[in-house]
């Protein structure tokens, strides 16, 4: 390792520390994080780690890491002797960084833990939707033809998934200004505007569910739903039945034909827009000519 000349440091009561004693503990440090390469991000660890150790030691400390990484004398290495250093700031968050991880008992606040990568269910397509109400209607028993509909009616026509669809009664489902809306509780109570391809579905559901939910019963388990798409069946090759999926499959199509993210996000229940951010992908490009005249500010 690459380190400047120097005489010898005053150790813990004024003993001499011989500088190779210091560059075995940043070698030793720098394996432990395993950093081993020439990179220069490398090269900038082992340096600062060298640095902090040569004047921790400067200062009467001794060769220790709980003591030289404490956050204390982290602070105060990048306070004094990094006073006149363009690169502080780095060279500070490179240290916070690796103290951590080289100290057992010195008090660094714990990493936050990683927050997983959100990933929306996929959409279906629409030839897998197509089978999908064909698998609907041919369940062996009114009780799940009827539970299929409606994930199918409520999950394509307005968006809900395990959290919702199984707690819409008739009671929920209105008329209103030309349009079938659909009550929806907690999380994020609101009313959702059903598409108009679903509508006429909603509806008769709704009138055929007299004292039970629309998709059937009134059972009020938690797992009512996951049971009861545990129980469809399907024909080989067809996709299987997942709220989840239903309700991306309504927010990319939501998306495709230009619905206003404000009045999307509130109706699906959205604080933010992380989801929708996940599916941009999914929705079919535009034509040099349609994007222009969008950008422009006119409708296609």
């Amino acid at each position: 390792m690459v380190v400047p000349k120097s005489t010898q440091s005053a150790g813990p009561s004024g003993s001499a520390v011989e500088p190779t004693a210091v560059e075995w503990f940043v070698a030793q440090m720098a394996a432990d994080l395993g950093i081993e390469s020439d990179r220069s991000i490398d090269y900038r660890c082992r340096r600062i780690l060298y640095r902090l150790t040569r004047w921790a030691t400067t200062e009467g400390l001794p060769l220790d890491r709980e003591i030289i990484l404490d956050p204390a004398t982290v602070e105060r290495f990048c306070q004094v002797a990094l006073a006149d250093e363009r690169s502080r700031a780095t060279l500070r968050s490179d240290l916070r960084r690796m103290a951590p991880q080289l100290t057992k008992t010195a008090p660094w606040e714990p990493r936050a833990a990683k927050l997983a990568t959100r990933q929306v269910a996929p959409p279906y397509s629409a030839a897998e939707v197509a089978l999908l109400v064909v698998d609907a209607g041919h369940q062996a028993t009114a009780n799940r033809r009827r539970g299929a509909r409606a994930f199918l009616a409520l999950g394509l026509g307005a968006g809900l998934d395990g959290r919702w669809v199984g707690s819409v009664t008739s009671a929920d489902v209105v008329r209103r200004d030309g349009l079938v809306e659909v009550r929806v509780g907690p999380p994020a109570p609101r009313w959702v505007v059903v598409r108009a391809a679903w509508e006429d579905e909603v509806l008769a559901l709704a009138a055929s569910a007299g004292n039970q939910y629309l998709m059937g019963g009134r059972s009020r388990s938690k797992n009512r739903v996951g049971d009861k798409v545990k129980r469809l069946t399907r024909a080989s090759g067809h996709p299987r039945l997942s709220p989840a999926r239903l309700r991306s499959t309504w927010l990319l199509e939501h998306l495709s034909v230009g619905t206003r993210l404000p009045e999307l996000c509130r109706a699906a229940g959205f604080e933010g827009l992380t989801t929708l951010s996940d599916l941009v992908e999914c929705v079919p490009a535009l034509d040099d000519t349609q994007a222009g005249t969008l950008l422009r500010g006119q409708a296609p």
